[in-house]
C-alpha cells in the first residue's frame, strides 16, 4: 500500500479530529471509545440484520404455507365445481330422458284414452236410462280429468324445456274467438250457465295456438268455478293493444291469494280431493305462454261476485281477409247430417270409435289405416272431408297421404290432422297442409265445432 503524504495524513487525522501529532496521543481514549461505538454499532445492525432475516424467512414461510392452502382450496373448489358439472349435466340428461319419456309414453297413453273418449261421448249423446246415463258420466268425468292432467304435464314439460318457439302472424279476432265460442257453448250450457261474446273488428299480431290455449284456460276455469249466472269473453281497446278478457260470476279469489294462483300445483280453496279439477298447473302454463308472446296477463276478482282474467295483446293496422275455415253463419243449421268423411288411424279401436261418433252426428263415414286402403273403401269417390292421424305406419305421416288423395282426385279436400305430437314441426306441416289441429285425445264438442266451420264453408 502506498505511503500517504504530509498533506494526506493532516487530512485524515482531521477527518478523525485528532489533529497534529502532539494532539493525536491525547485523542487516543477518544479514538478507542470512538472505536467502540463503531463496533457496537456494528454488531447492533448485524443483529438487526439477522433479525431481519429471521422475519424474512419467518414470513417466507407464512405465504408458502398460505400459498398451499390456496392451491389446496382452488383443487378442492375445482373438484366441487367439476361435482357440481357432473350433477348439472346429470340432471339436464335426466330431464332430456324425462322429456323424451313423456314425449314416447304420451303416444301411448292418449292412443287408447283418445278411443275411450269418442266411445264415452258417443254414449253420452245416446237416451239410456238414468242409472246408466250416471255411470257414463262419471266415466267422462274421469276421463276428462285423466286427460287434462296428461296434457297439462306434457306442456308444462316443453315450456320448461324452452321448447316452444312462437310463430306470429296476423288473424282476425272473429276468426280467433269462434272455435272457442263454439266449444265452450256446450260447455257452459251443460254447467248451466250463459256464454255471452263481445267482440269487434279487430286484428292481432300474435301465435294463434298459443294464445287460444291461454283463452282456453279462462274459459275452462270460468266453467268449472262458476256455480251459476253467466260468463263474458270479450275485448277492450287499449291503445295499440286489445285486451282480451273472459269475465265471470264465480266465487271469486280473495286478494292475498291472487298471485299464488300462478304457482304450479297450486289450487284455491280445494279441501277435499273430489273438489280438485286437475292439479293446478293450468295458470302456470298461461304465465309461462304469456312470457314467450311478450303479453301481460291480469287478475281482478271480486270474492263472491266473480273473476276477470285478461291478457293484452298486440294490434295490428293489416286486417286479413277471412280465410275458408270461418265460422259458418247463424242459420246455415247443423251441416254435418249426411256429409261422406274419410278417418285415417293406424288404430283400429280408435277408427272404431271415430266411426260410431260421426255416424250417431249423422255422417257417412269411410274408415282406413292407410292410402291404399283409403282409395280402395272410397271407390273412387272423393270424401268431403280427411281426419287423418299425423303418425301413421311405417313412418308415413298424415299430411302427405291428405295431399296424395288431394292430388288423386284433382280437388282440395278440407283436413283435420289429429294428433298426439306437440312438436314444432308438427305444426309447421300442418301450416303447409292449411289443415288445423286436434291435439288428441279429442274433445268431441271441439271436433264437432271444427267439422261444422270446415263444412258449413262449402255447405
Amino acid at each position: 500500500m502506498a505511503k500517504l503524504s504530509d498533506d494526506q495524513q493532516r487530512a485524515l487525522a482531521g477527518l478523525l479530529g485528532l489533529g497534529d501529532h502532539s494532539a493525536r496521543k491525547s485523542h487516543y481514549p477518544e479514538l478507542t471509545a470512538r472505536l467502540d461505538e463503531l463496533e457496537a454499532e456494528r454488531k447492533r445492525y448485524i443483529r438487526l440484520n439477522d433479525e431481519l432475516e429471521q422475519r424474512v424467512a419467518a414470513r417466507t414461510d407464512e405465504l408458502l404455507d398460505t400459498n398451499r392452502n390456496l392451491q389446496q382450496q382452488i383443487a378442492r373448489r375445482e373438484r366441487i365445481e367439476q361435482d357440481l358439472r357432473d350433477a348439472r349435466d346429470a340432471a339436464q340428461a335426466a330431464n332430456r330422458s324425462k322429456d323424451k319419456y313423456l314425449a314416447a309414453a304420451s303416444h301411448d297413453l292418449l292412443q287408447p284414452l283418445n278411443a275411450a273418449r269418442l266411445l264415452i261421448s258417443t254414449l253420452r249423446e245416446r237416451d239410456l236410462p238414468s242409472v246408466e246415463k250416471v255411470l257414463v258420466e262419471r266415466t267422462h268425468q274421469a276421463l276428462e280429468g285423466a286427460e287434462d292432467l296428461l296434457a297439462d304435464l306434457l306442456d308444462i314439460s316443453r315450456l320448461d324445456q324452452a321448447a316452444v318457439k312462437p310463430d306470429f302472424a296476423v288473424y282476425r279476432l272473429d276468426e280467433l274467438l269462434a272455435p272457442l265460442v263454439s266449444e265452450f257453448q256446450s260447455v257452459a250450457a251443460a254447467a248451466g250457465l250463459n256464454l255471452r261474446v263481445h267482440m269487434g273488428r279487430y286484428a292481432l299480431r300474435t301465435d294463434l295456438r298459443l294464445l287460444t290455449r291461454i283463452l282456453r284456460n279462462f274459459l275452462s276455469n270460468a266453467c268449472r268455478y262458476t256455480d251459476a249466472g253467466c260468463i263474458l269473453l270479450g275485448a277492450r281497446r287499449r291503445g295499440d293493444r286489445l285486451r282480451l278478457e273472459v269475465w265471470d260470476t264465480g266465487r271469486g279469489i280473495a286478494a292475498d291469494s291472487l298471485e299464488s294462483i300462478f304457482l304450479e300445483f297450486n289450487q284455491l280453496d280445494v279441501g277435499r280431493a273430489a273438489d280438485r279439477k286437475g292439479v293446478g298447473l293450468g295458470l302456470a302454463i298461461v304465465e309461462r305462454i304469456a312470457k314467450i308472446l311478450g303479453c301481460q296477463v291480469l287478475v281482478r276478482s271480486w270474492p263472491g261476485r266473480g273473476s276477470m282474467f285478461s291478457i293484452e295483446v298486440p294490434l295490428s293496422d293489416e286486417m286479413p281477409l277471412p280465410i275458408s275455415q270461418a265460422a259458418p253463419q247463424a242459420g246455415t243449421g247443423n251441416p254435418l247430417p249426411g256429409r261422406r268423411l274419410l278417418v285415417l288411424d293406424n288404430e283400429v279401436s280408435i277408427l272404431e270409435s271415430m266411426r260410431a261418433l260421426l255416424g250417431q252426428w249423422g255422417c257417412e263415414v269411410v274408415t282406413a289405416t292407410d292410402q291404399a286402403g283409403a282409395l280402395k273403401a272410397l271407390q273412387g269417390r272423393a270424401p268431403e272431408l280427411i281426419l287423418a292421424d299425423y303418425h301413421l305406419d311405417h313412418g308415413v305421416v298424415g299430411c302427405d297421404v291428405v295431399r296424395q288423395l288431394r292430388a288423386h282426385f284433382a280437388l282440395k279436400i278440407p283436413a283435420v290432422i289429429i294428433t298426439a305430437d306437440r312438436t314444432d314441426q308438427c305444426r309447421r306441416s300442418l301450416q303447409r297442409l292449411e289443415a288445423p289441429l286436434l291435439n288428441k285425445p279429442v274433445k268431441p264438442g271441439k271436433l264437432r265445432a271444427v267439422l261444422s266451420q270446415l263444412l258449413g264453408a262449402t255447405f
